[in-house]
């Protein structure tokens, strides 16, 4: 099995947004979601975002978009904003190897946040966020989010 993670180009912004959808209305199962996504457009024109496709065995397994918007308001270089595997994938450490590579891509402070209600996304960035070799990991509560800050190497 080979997982692979690379920017997205626009003639593969289509394709995204219809995952983005899915993964928006899975997501709308835990608390509001803004199924139209203002931002997403500026993933291919701002500097400071960044659309991945993730691959597994060559065909597109997923997403992930990456910003460096602070969610707890402490500042980080970078931030998941989305993180997306088709359900096809899930349970085969596509997930997990992804967000390894995705990790690498950019060294530094990193922050995520999950859905307070969405137990399964709490326990899947736990254990990704450990198995891609981070040992130190801030966890902050708010009232509908559950926030990690961590560092990964330079």
């Amino acid at each position: 099995m080979s997982i692979s993670l690379r920017l997205a180009d626009e003639a593969e912004k289509a394709q995204l947004r219809s995952m983005l959808l899915d993964y928006l209305v899975e997501l709308s199962q835990y608390g509001d979601v803004n199924l139209e996504y203002p931002f997403f457009d500026s993933y291919w024109s701002d500097k400071d975002r960044w659309p991945y496709v993730i691959e597994r065995d060559g065909s597109a397994a997923g997403f992930a978009l990456v910003n460096t918007w602070s969610q707890s308001r402490k500042g980080t270089e970078f931030a998941v904003a989305e993180f997306y595997i088709l359900p096809q994938y899930r349970f085969t450490e596509v997930g997990k190897k992804a967000f390894a590579a995705l990790l690498n891509h950019h060294p530094g402070l990193w922050e995520l946040s999950v859905m307070m209600r969405n137990e399964a996304a709490k326990r899947f960035w736990a254990q990704a966020i450990i198995a891609a070799g981070v040992t130190e990991i801030e966890r902050i509560e708010l009232e509908r989010e559950l926030i990690f800050r961590f560092t990964t190497e330079v």
